[in-house]
């Protein structure tokens, strides 16, 4: 049985969903714009053999708002407390995009309470996202969202909202590969719950300002899985900085996933959860 319960932080109120204690933990980190409702193709799964943890992010689905309060290190400490305070035991932690960045944060801050972390198509290496097609994503959504964040009209505009994708040119989000009207709905909800400061600070920049990818990085003793989707398809994972991170990472293991783009488990939820699987049981 799934329960949603309100951790209250030492800056923030986190929402999070708490499965049954049917063995070691497990934390589920989602990406930004999304909620912990991004892991419900992987939870009951999960669940049958884990004791898992699933936290919205401050300016997220059901968690409190912080005035310009988005930047990397604003969420990596919320999640530090959620370990210490409601975890309190040692964890495996799957995070998808920007939770990928922050489980590493974490990771290297709570060695002792980190048994292994699966970095799911995080862009690791990068300032700002200028240049990439989740940029221009990020600017149009910020956009109807100041307009409008009513999730019938975010509904309604969201698959109209034209993308260059460099595989297959100018093209409406619903012509998109995984990005159909059952996927893009789900994400409108997600958005109209959603603080529209979290996108500005990601686009002016300021939401990393002080992540130094390297140093935090370094700090990862733990077993760790470069989980990467396919180019082609918007992942976002280069194999540049796949390279340069299993050169500062101990123990890294890395997995690419041909034909799934960078929703990974949100556009082909079984051979994530036989990845997640695996890694979790190797930890045991």
């Amino acid at each position: 049985m799934l329960t949603q319960k309100t951790f209250k932080g030492s800056a923030v109120a986190l929402n999070y969903m708490e499965g049954p204690p049917s063995g070691p933990a497990v934390l589920l980190l989602h990406g930004l714009t999304q909620r912990w409702q991004a892991f419900q193709s992987l939870i009951p799964q999960l669940s049958q053999a884990h004791h898992v943890f699933a936290p919205d992010f401050r300016g997220h689905g059901l968690s409190g708002r912080v005035k310009e309060g988005y930047r990397g290190e604003d969420y990596a400490h919320d999640i530090l407390e959620f370990v210490d305070q409601v975890i309190k035991e040692p964890v495996a932690i799957y995070g998808h995009s920007m939770g990928g960045m922050v489980a590493i944060y974490v990771a290297g801050c709570r060695s002792q309470m980190v048994r292994g972390t699966v970095i799911g198509d995080s862009k690791l290496f990068m300032r700002h996202v200028h240049g990439l097609m989740f940029g221009q994503l990020f600017s149009k959504t910020l956009a109807i969202l100041r307009t409008n964040s009513d999730f019938e009209h975010l509904k309604r505009a969201v698959p109209e909202m034209m993308l260059l994708s460099p595989e297959y040119g100018e093209v409406p989000m619903k012509s998109l590969p995984g990005w159909d009207c059952v996927y893009l709905a789900a994400w409108a909800r997600s958005l109209s719950q959603l603080d529209p400061d979290t996108l500005a600070m990601t686009l002016d920049g300021r939401a990393a300002a002080n992540w130094h990818p390297q140093e935090f990085l370094a700090k990862v003793k733990c077993p760790t899985l470069l989980l990467q989707a396919d180019p082609k398809l918007g992942g976002l994972m280069e194999d540049e900085e796949i390279k340069q991170a299993r050169e500062l990472l101990p123990d890294c293991m890395h997995v690419r996933m041909n034909g799934i783009g960078h929703s990974l488990q949100m556009y082909e939820a079984a051979p994530v959860l036989r990845v997640l699987t695996n890694f979790f049981n190797s930890l045991q």
